[in-house]
Order: structure tokens, then sequence, then C-alpha cells
């Protein structure tokens, strides 16, 4: 059913989202430096917080690298098929359930990472993408009137999906020869929404920014998980 960690981590997830959408629809113009953030901190997490689970993962189970690797690369490109239909970050989104429905699934597959591993810097990397993709999902929709209802349901969608992601992986209860894949499968869902982030914010006409802000997010964030690593 989810630890308190994960549920805190599903609440501040929302209020990202929320806050962020709030900020969007004040500042319309200011999304680079909230996804280029996201994007570092995601990329810490990664290489920094997942990948030597997986290592040790790997070494306990005996699981085979070309099978991790493989679930790793297939969780990545699945991210990415569902994100050009149903992340607010990517440009053009069409609208309607369909659209809707995509947002929701990748917004699921970001809170399942919440019930492999729930720690502090994997829930901050969440809860500064939300909170850039609530402000993307305003800036997109806000500025006309016939949509806003589709904002209001996206928003509904993606406050409430990665607590539905977190609740169906926590309650499989797979097997512990499951555990790196699942794993690997989580680190590329979230380096695809990095790579992602990064390239709207750069997009945007605000490269130098995107890559100081993902630069100086993924060193601060990298080197507290190193210590933290240390003192435990």
């Amino acid at each position: 059913m989810g630890t308190f960690d994960g549920w805190l981590g599903v609440a501040l997830i929302a209020s990202a989202t929320l806050f962020g959408a709030d900020l969007g629809r004040r500042s319309p113009r200011a999304a680079a430096l909230p996804l280029a953030a996201s994007c570092g901190a995601l990329i810490a997490v990664v290489v920094a917080d997942l990948g030597p689970d997986v290592v040790g993962d790997v070494r306990e189970t005996g699981v085979g690298w070309p099978a991790v690797i493989l679930v790793g690369a297939l969780g990545f490109v699945a991210s990415g098929v569902l994100m050009k239909r149903g992340c607010p970050c990517e440009p053009g989104l069409a609208g309607g359930v369909g659209t809707a429905a995509a947002l929701g699934v990748h917004r699921a597959l970001e809170g399942s990472a919440l019930a492999v591993a729930a720690s502090a810097p994997l829930v901050l990397a969440l809860v500064v993408h939300a909170a850039s993709e609530g402000f993307a999902l305003t800036a997109l929709l806000g500025a006309e009137q016939s949509r806003r209802w589709a904002a209001a349901l996206w928003l509904g969608v993606a406050c409430v999906a990665p607590a539905f992601g977190m609740l169906v992986v926590g309650s499989l209860g797979l097997p512990e020869k499951a555990h790196p894949l699942l794993t690997a499968a989580v680190a590329g869902v979230l380096a695809r929404t990095a790579l992602s982030a990064y390239r709207i914010a750069a997009e945007r006409g605000q490269a130098m920014v995107a890559r100081s802000a993902t630069v100086v997010s993924a060193g601060v964030l990298a080197s507290v998980l190193a210590l933290l690593t240390h003192l435990g």
C-alpha cells in the first residue's frame, strides 16, 4: 500500500504540480529554469542513486546485465513514446481523452519510482519536475478560454496518477530477482524525462541558462547523494 515516505512523496509531487501551475499562470515565460533544474536533479538520481542500487541488486540476485540493460532501454523508449503524447513538457499537445490518458500513464510511471526507491533525492527530483510540468500545463493551455477545462482535467490527472502508479507497483509483490529489472526500468523512465526537460528548456531560447541550471542542480544533488552514502 506504499510507505510513509512514498505517500509523502506523492503529496509533495501533487503540491508541486499545483504550485507550478499557479506560477505558470502568473509568469508564463519563465519555464526554462525549472525544466533545466529538474533535468539535472533527475540525472543525479539516475546516476548516483538508482545506478548503484541496480549494481547492488544485480550482485545479490545474479540477474544478467543484458536483461537489466534491455529493460532499462525499454523503459527509456516507452517513456519517450508516452511523453510525445502526454507530457506537458513536449510541444504540440493535442488535447482530449487520449492525451489525458497518456499524461496519466506518464505520471504513474514516475510515481512507480516511489514504490521502488522512495529516497529523499528521488522525491526532490520528482517534485522539481512536477512543478515544471504543472508550469508547462498552464503555460500551454491557460491562454485559451476554450481549453481551460482540459487544463483542469490534466492537472487532476497529473496530481492523482503518481499515487496510482505507486500503489500498483507496491502491491505486485515482485520476487527479489525482479528488483534490479524494475529499478532499471524506472531509471530509464527518469533518464528520458530528464532528456525531454533539457531539450525543451534549451529550445525556449535559453540554452545557456538550461545548461547552467542542469549542471548546478546535478552537481549539488550528486554531492548530497555522495555525502549521504559516505555517512551511511
